[in-house]
């Protein structure tokens, strides 16, 4: 089946927020803490979500089926949220790619990356950063094969305890 990348409108806010929480729970489970995955809240996320997509300067690109519109990929680009700070230079991030499960290992997501680092090319945003789990094998070797290099280490807080994370980096 082939999938529609496109801009992300307000009407994407419920997909994006199912295929957000949805793709945590089985890309992070034995990651993080059970309970805590279990304890994400639609209702939270979606507020986040519509008030993320009323933002400018940033984009969200979704992936969905063609037949029923349903959203089954996200990514979401910006400006580096830490730069100058972490990683100077940076201009550009790419803040988030989920999936859901039934549809990894077919293209969307490395569809999904490159419309979401086109659009930070577009504007000029490189090099760009992006962060994942030390621990997110599958999610490390997936950015690996698409050409990114570690390039920092950081602490963030899930679940009330400090997880490490690390960057990767795309220079152009």
């Amino acid at each position: 089946m082939d999938f529609l990348i496109r801009r992300a409108g307000p009407e994407d806010a419920e997909g994006i927020t199912r295929v957000h929480i949805d793709s945590w729970r089985s890309s992070y489970r034995g990651l993080l803490p059970g309970d805590y995955l279990e304890g994400l809240d639609y209702e939270e996320r979606l507020a986040g979500w519509r008030e993320g997509l009323a933002r400018t300067g940033a984009a969200v690109f979704v992936a969905v089926e063609p037949v029923g519109g349903r959203v089954v990929g996200l990514c979401a680009v910006g400006r580096n949220r830490a730069e100058p700070e972490s990683l100077p230079g940076y201009q550009g991030e790419l803040y988030a790619l989920y999936l859901l499960e039934a549809v990894q290992r077919r293209g969307v997501g490395r569809a999904l990356f490159q419309r979401g680092t086109d659009w930070l090319r577009e504007r000029g945003w490189v090099p760009f950063v992006l962060w994942v789990l030390k621990d997110n094998a599958l999610a490390r070797g997936f950015y690996e094969r698409l050409g990114g290099r570690l390039g920092g280490e950081q602490p963030i807080e899930i679940a009330g305890r400090a997880w490490p994370e690390v960057a990767y980096v795309w220079e152009a």
